[in-house]
């Protein structure tokens, strides 16, 4: 297939799947309706009824089925993509094998037995790249990161092999596991993009940024660590927040002083907020969107293609929110909060 044809399917791939993204009057009716009677809705996006479980497993649970759907959406449009964008699009589904990964580094760590790890862990289908039963079976946390040699977690494991010498910590460990992914996915978007600029880094642009700044609040004022500490576990990457950015940033004692020295435009977007909850928020719909302006341009870029993956997501998360807050039988205004509807 000739590039030009790639960028043909792919973009008309995109252009079809934007029918199955939900307006927020679609996201009110579901909430009007009883609950379990969403299925229509939720067939509309590509949520078919749950099937029933195999004789040896339960049927999968609500989360499942959404990130198996999200699943399939990428290996769909990943099939005509080649080279620095296809592993820049692998790498983002590899997200949920990073939190299978995670899953297995704390049950080794906490005693667990491999059934009971195996319970907790996401389903990834044909896009699976962790060898999941051979991790199991490790003796350690040491050998289990040599095992991840050959997969496309060995940067990942290799600092976290350092981290885990250095310190037997489980958050340290985590939270080093979580940094060297973020900085791997923003080299690979650049590689796609020839360096800066391009809509796909900016869109994960935003997701570093975000991240840093939430995780800055989080480690300094609801865990308490030192500002240096704070720093280090930053993701090495940067776009509108430098890295000497984040390095002062670090030093600062409370919330509003962080947020009143942060660059444009996320000063303004947070003037105000006093908690990591209202944060997050606001700076998701700022990513929101970014992304549905990329989605809804005329010219076609990897960018486009991700900034449907992330729209999809967030779907799909509020979603799960809604169906799940009116099973618990929640009041609406909690509903709206578990699906991130409330502003």
């Amino acid at each position: 297939m000739s590039v030009a044809a790639r960028y043909a399917y792919v973009n008309g791939r995109v252009s079809g799947m934007t029918n199955i993204l939900l307006s927020r009057a679609d996201l009110d009716a579901m909430l009007a309706l009883p609950a379990g009677k969403e299925q229509e809705i939720l067939g509309r996006i590509g949520l078919p009824a749950a099937p029933s479980g195999q004789a040896d497993r339960a049927p999968p649970s609500l989360e499942q089925r959404f990130i198996t759907a999200l699943l399939e959406d990428i290996d769909i449009l990943v099939r005509a993509v080649a080279g620095n964008a296809r592993r820049f699009f692998l790498f983002w589904a590899y997200r949920f094998e990073l939190a299978n990964l995670k899953t297995i580094l704390r049950g080794k760590i906490t005693g667990l037995s491999p059934a009971a790890i195996r319970a907790h862990l996401i389903e990834m289908g044909p896009l699976a790249s962790l060898p999941i039963e051979a991790l199991l079976g490790t003796e350690d946390i040491a050998e289990l990161l040599w095992r991840l040699d050959g997969t496309p977690f060995h940067g990942v494991a290799r600092e976290a092999r350092r981290i885990y010498e250095a310190r037997h910590d489980l958050f340290a460990l985590d939270a080093a596991v979580d940094r060297r992914y973020f900085a791997r996915l923003s080299s690979f978007a650049a590689a796609v993009d020839n360096g800066r600029g391009g809509t796909l880094h900016v869109l994960v642009g935003d997701i570093i940024d975000r991240l840093n700044i939430l995780w800055l609040l989080r480690y300094r004022f609801a865990y308490g660590l030192a500002p240096a500490d704070t720093y280090y576990l930053l993701i090495p990457a940067s776009y509108r927040i430098s890295r000497d950015d984040l390095a002062g940033l670090s030093q600062l004692d409370k919330i509003a002083d962080v947020i009143a020295q942060l660059p444009a435009p996320y000063r303004d977007l947070l003037a105000g907020a006093t908690d990591l909850t209202e944060a997050a928020k606001r700076l998701e719909g700022m990513a929101r969107r970014r992304a549905e302006a990329i989605l809804h341009s005329a010219i076609f870029s990897h960018g486009r293609t991700f900034a449907y993956l992330i729209l999809r997501e967030q779907d799909l998360s509020r979603v799960r929110g809604v169906v799940a807050g009116k099973t618990m039988h929640l009041d609406p205004e909690l509903v709206l909060m578990a699906a991130g509807l409330d502003n």
